[in-house]
């Protein structure tokens, strides 16, 4: 799980579980590495944005308030982390995929992405360097490639617990769940594997001063913080209430001499690396031009916005879009499936479009036709053009509509 407010869960490293209101506790502290990746992204007008371990999914939430015409794509392989997700997203912005990372395929999108990020996920995929290749081949001309890693392995509160679980009754379950500085790479060396993908990399390395518990409410903040994260693979093990207390009094004390309080709260130090990538495309520098069809707009009288999401997102299958504020308010809704966008705006007066459409390709278009007739609509096979199996209908302010084998 990214540290989308939850340090990714999208690794299957014996796989630890992840409880999103723990993590959730220091959301503010683990979401700012992810603002200060984002910066360096360039991305102007992206139309596939996928988040690799996307977490409880605030931060990713937040990809579709920057670009807010992009489709956005949420991985990861805890489901109690995307269950909240979805709770957070009312609207139904991102599309939540449960994914384990290491088999997760970009040719799932059915479209190459433009940007990819990944915020402290990649530590928990042992092999994650030898992937970074394939990810990278997948983007669009263009294309930007976005990660953070932790870099604290040799911090006290890992060396420690790596040294609790090594003297521990359970140590042969315990040892091989905890990483060490092993599980990422240095600055230098992301750059090189970018660099050798063909990206441009931007590489970086920032140690945060954590200020945790300002107000001295909790007895150990330090043991709080690394619950929601670095621990969570013991307390997977450690199921028996003794044995888990035990554990972590011992740990708890051992933290509480490496990090002091101090009169302002218990400074935290934390490492991490960043790495961004951005291919060149076909379009830098070039002179600009058309470059595709990005949507088809379709005029609909106001109120009607309920009847169109039970025809285009119900029936048809494709997403709602969340408008720009500034268009919201001016009624109307927007739909996508893969590529294709049609927007529905309000007009008025308002006459449906009995001649000008929208053609869609669809998979299978005699089960969409299925699907229309048993929703009630009119299906009007066209046999007029050979070799193209096509019918029309009308949506559900009588706007015509054509459906055509892809």
């Amino acid at each position: 799980m990214a540290e989308n407010t939850a340090e990714n869960t999208t690794a299957n490293t014996g796989a630890a579980t992840w409880d999103p209101q723990q993590y959730a506790r220091y959301g503010d502290h683990r979401g700012r590495p992810f603002h200060d990746l984002l910066h360096r992204v360039q991305a102007e007008s992206p139309r596939l944005v996928v988040d690799l371990g996307c977490g409880n999914g605030p931060l990713t939430l937040g990809l579709t308030r920057r670009w807010p015409g992009a489709r956005i794509v949420g991985v990861d392989s805890s489901v109690p982390m995307l269950e909240r997700a979805r709770e957070l997203d009312a609207a139904g912005r991102v599309e939540w995929v449960h994914a384990d990372v290491g088999e997760w395929d970009p040719a799932s999108l059915g479209a190459a992405p433009d940007v990819v990020v990944s915020n402290a996920l990649l530590q928990w995929v042992p092999d994650h360097r030898r992937l970074l290749p394939a990810w990278i081949g997948a983007l669009a001309p263009g294309g930007w490639f976005a990660l953070q890693v932790p870099g604290n392995f040799d911090a006290p509160s890992h060396a420690i617990l790596r040294e609790l679980a090594r003297v521990h009754p359970r140590a042969a379950e315990l040892t091989p769940r905890l990483r060490d500085g092993a599980a990422v790479g240095e600055p230098s060396a992301y750059a090189s594997l970018m660099a050798d993908a063909g990206l441009v990399p931007d590489t970086w390395e920032t140690t945060y001063l954590h200020l945790l518990d300002p107000d001295g409410a909790q007895d150990d903040p330090v043991l709080e913080w690394v619950k929601g994260t670095a621990l969570r693979p013991v307390l997977d093990v450690l199921t028996d209430e003794r044995e888990r207390a035990d554990f972590l009094t011992r740990y708890a004390e051992r933290l509480r001499d490496a990090y002091p309080r101090r009169s302002f709260g218990t400074p935290l130090p934390f490492r991490r690396v960043f790495a961004v990538g951005h291919r060149p495309g076909e379009t830098d520098g070039a002179e600009p031009g058309p470059v595709g069809l990005h949507h088809v707009q379709v005029s609909c009288p106001a109120g009607s916005e309920d009847r169109l999401r039970q025809f285009y997102a119900g029936v048809l299958g494709m997403t709602e879009l969340a408008k720009p504020p500034v268009l919201a308010a001016r009624g109307g809704v927007w739909f996508r499936a893969g590529a294709c966008e049609i927007h529905c705006g309000v007009e008025d007066p308002f006459t449906p479009a009995r001649k000008a459409h929208p053609g869609i390709a669809v998979g299978d278009v005699d089960e969409v036709a299925r699907r229309v007739a048993a929703a009630g609509g009119e299906v009007r096979w066209d046999e007029t053009v050979p070799g193209l199996r096509r019918f029309h209908t009308d949506d559900p302010v009588g706007n015509r509509i054509e459906m055509q084998q892809a």
